[in-house]
């Protein structure tokens, strides 16, 4: 198995890494860097796609070094208020189904 290196770097209190499964590499170790926290059952799906569970504000700044341009949120409930204000910054669309 061949590891790349990762295009961003993640902090995880526990092991320090986070395995990433891609579909046209085996997967992409990412390391450590303090004061980048994911958010829970963070993963790439594809290269530029992520799924996870819910972002806090802890996770923001994770985030914000993905660029990211759109958010799918597949909840009933609406978007927390709280939490508009960081897609509304970064220019990231919003949708909910």
């Amino acid at each position: 198995m061949t590891l790349s290196p990762s295009p961003f770097r993640v902090a995880l209190p526990e092991n320090n890494k986070i395995e990433a499964v891609e579909r046209d590499r085996m997967c992409v170790i990412m390391e450590a860097e303090e004061g980048l926290v994911p958010p829970g059952n963070f993963s790439m799906v594809e290269d530029g796609i992520y799924r996870s569970g819910f972002p806090q504000p802890a996770n923001f700044a994770f985030l914000e070094t993905l660029n990211l341009r759109t958010v799918i949120y597949l909840c009933p409930e609406p978007y927390p208020e709280e939490n508009l204000e960081f897609p509304q910054s970064q220019n990231i669309q919003l949708f909910q189904f």
